[in-house]
């Protein structure tokens, strides 16, 4: 699976690279950032070098792709967004994103999935795209809205994240829903 270049304008989402490391060790060793994914904060930056490796065997596999998001007058990754669970028999897959705190709620993360939105359908050929958020993320949930994800339910200990169960609520984006030109 390729995984291209895509410039919106302010952003550059860019393949992951070895050079990325502090600046992913910076992203993921932030509590903030990391309170509902399934991951610890990291504690070293060998973890950080470690994820590289993970996003590059899940893209070898076909299994999922990983951007670096960055702005396009700054090369230094600022988050991350991505598929995952790559379903080529069912034409779907999982999103995930995540971004340095300075920039939440600037409409970084709009842009940048808005983006890897257009390249899933009109280049990976999905019908369906999922997300599922903890309840308690109204941030991501509200994201997910303005892009035009459906809520399709609750699912009730769906995860067993950090020693515990956790509740997730599900959304989905079927190609024939998806209108370009409202989430741009």
């Amino acid at each position: 699976m390729h995984l291209p270049v895509i410039n919106t304008g302010d952003l550059v989402l860019r393949p992951i690279e070895d050079k990325d490391a502090a600046a992913l060790f910076r992203l993921f060793s932030d509590d903030a950032v990391t309170k509902y994914m399934d991951i610890d904060s990291f504690a070293n930056i060998s973890e950080a070098t470690h994820i590289i490796r993970f996003f590059r065997e899940s893209q070898e596999r076909e299994e999922g792709l990983r951007w670096a998001i960055s702005f396009a007058w700054r090369g230094e990754l600022i988050g991350t967004c991505g598929y995952h669970r790559i379903s080529k028999t069912h034409f779907k897959a999982e999103i995930g994103y995540d971004l340095l705190p300075e920039y939440w709620g600037k409409g970084v993360m709009k842009e940048a999935v808005s983006h890897m939105l257009q390249y899933g359908f009109n280049e990976m050929q999905f019908n369906r795209i999922e997300a599922f958020v903890d309840p308690e993320n109204l941030a991501s949930s509200q994201l997910l809205s303005r892009l035009g994800f459906q809520y399709e339910g609750f699912l009730r200990d769906a995860f067993f994240e950090k020693g515990k169960f956790v509740n997730a609520q599900l959304y989905s984006l079927l190609r024939r829903e998806y209108d370009r030109e409202s989430i741009f």
